[in-house]
């Protein structure tokens, strides 16, 4: 029994990396999402307390020595929803110190594939954080070329906080950044400012149709600091013009103001590892059938030589995206490099006539001839002189490698030759061609 429950987990296993990406993070965005519809409880840290926001109540969060700031939040937590009868399972709002915020902007990426784009390159986005860091963006497709906004929060400290309230008997099911949950009673069509300002920290964000577009956060120990402030101020009007409303939420009671309105974001709420699990577990049967619909899904696929055509192109539309995002950092490099090649390629490159070389071989092919004359212009020349058989002269220049492009520029007269020939090692029509294409003689 043991050995055909690992040959049914393996087989499904395979075909869920063989679907597409983009089939893929939807059956892991809605697994996410019932995760989150089970969500029965928020609570909010807001200067140094824990608020519930169904019923306005809140204690006190004690940091004491030799206890971690997951615990304190979590034993507050505890005593705060102790009526409870149920164990509840908790959306937490932290504050946005918790967070960094960061832009990227990845042109050649498929919307789809941001995600696993931004995972191949969480090691530089953020280097000098030591600790490993989980993310969330939304990945939905914008309409023009701006940033996106990506949610970075310490790894560690989220699922120090899920067992934390593990140990107390409530399911933390996701950690969000508080000033998002501001965003849920507004008109998701339109763009918001929310202002967010505790006793240490001040944060600006821009919400617009479901998306941040910007995300400032501020100490205000730095507003100490004239140009720091002034900066500030000059950000904070453009994000106001940019706006269509602002909200301000200047202490905890504009937060439990908004009651039960508000909701966890799908796409910026961060999930502990152990809620992750959780999931999976509660899940694993409706995750089988899943996959055995989509096992009969390439089964009916592979039936028909057309339809299965189709799929296997699709297969490798989706690996080619994958492979684009893993050489993305390839191509920019080569980029760099080609920038640099062309930048001092027009001096390294320039062709080099070499005259003295030239002229040594010209005088041991001109002896005992006499040269009365040269002119040399980009690899060009014109020599006239004197020598008793001008047509075997000629011959000679001919057959030197150096020389090409050998004949008389006019009619000898007597011993006297006038002859054109040009260098074969340089040419500067090429060196025109290739960094002057635009430049007419």
């Amino acid at each position: 029994m043991t050995s055909s429950k690992t040959t049914i987990q393996s087989i499904t296993q395979q075909l869920a990396n063989k679907l597409p990406p983009s089939l893929k993070s939807m059956l892991q965005a809605n697994a996410k999402s019932r995760l989150l519809t089970r969500v029965d409880t928020v609570l909010m840290v807001f200067d140094a307390k824990i608020y519930d926001l169904a019923n306005n109540t809140w204690r006190s969060v004690v940091l004491e020595e030799g206890r971690s700031p997951a615990e304190s939040i979590a034993s507050a937590a505890k005593e705060l929803l102790e009526q409870h009868n149920s164990r509840p399972t908790v959306l937490l709002l932290l504050p946005s110190s918790e967070f960094i915020a960061t832009q990227v902007n990845m042109p050649g990426v498929a919307r789809e594939n941001l995600r696993s784009a931004l995972a191949l390159q969480s090691a530089v986005q953020l280097p000098s954080y030591e600790q490993d860091l989980i993310f969330t963006v939304n990945p939905s497709a914008k309409s023009d070329a701006s940033a996106d906004i990506v949610l970075w929060t310490d790894e560690q400290k989220i699922d120090s906080l899920f067992e934390a309230f593990a140990s107390h008997e409530l399911f933390l099911t996701a950690v969000m950044p508080r000033a998002l949950a501001a965003t849920n009673t507004e008109d998701r069509t339109g763009a918001i400012l929310i202002s967010d300002e505790d006793a240490t920290h001040l944060t600006r964000l821009v919400y617009r149709d479901g998306v941040l577009t910007h995300y400032l956060l501020l100490s205000k120990q730095d507003l100490a600091d004239e140009e720091f402030e002034r900066q500030w101020q000059e950000q904070c009007l453009a994000l106001e013009n940019e706006a269509g409303s602002v909200k301000n939420m200047a202490g905890a009671q504009d937060y439990t103001d908004l009651s039960l309105q508000v909701k966890p974001d799908l796409e910026y709420c961060f999930l502990p590892n152990g809620a992750k699990e959780a999931r999976r577990q509660a899940e694993k049967g409706k995750r089988l059938s899943y996959l055995a619909a989509a096992a009969v899904l390439v089964l009916l696929l592979s039936s028909s030589p057309f339809l299965w055509q189709s799929f296997q192109l699709m297969r490798l539309e989706s690996n080619l995206q994958a492979l684009q995002v893993e050489s993305q950092q390839a191509r920019e490099d080569q980029e760099v490099v080609r920038e640099f090649e062309l930048s001092w390629g027009v001096l390294n490159e320039f062709p080099l006539q070499n005259i003295s070389q030239t002229l040594l071989e010209l005088q041991t092919v001109l002896n005992p001839s006499v040269l009365t004359s040269i002119e040399i212009d980009e690899g060009s020349m014109e020599i006239e002189g004197e020598s008793p058989d001008p047509q075997s002269l000629l011959q000679q220049l001919e057959e030197n490698p150096l020389f090409t492009g050998v004949d008389f520029a006019r009619a000898t007269n007597n011993n006297r030759y006038f002859i054109e020939l040009s260098l074969s090692t340089v040419d500067f029509d090429a060196y025109r061609q290739w960094y002057f294409p635009d430049v007419r003689r």
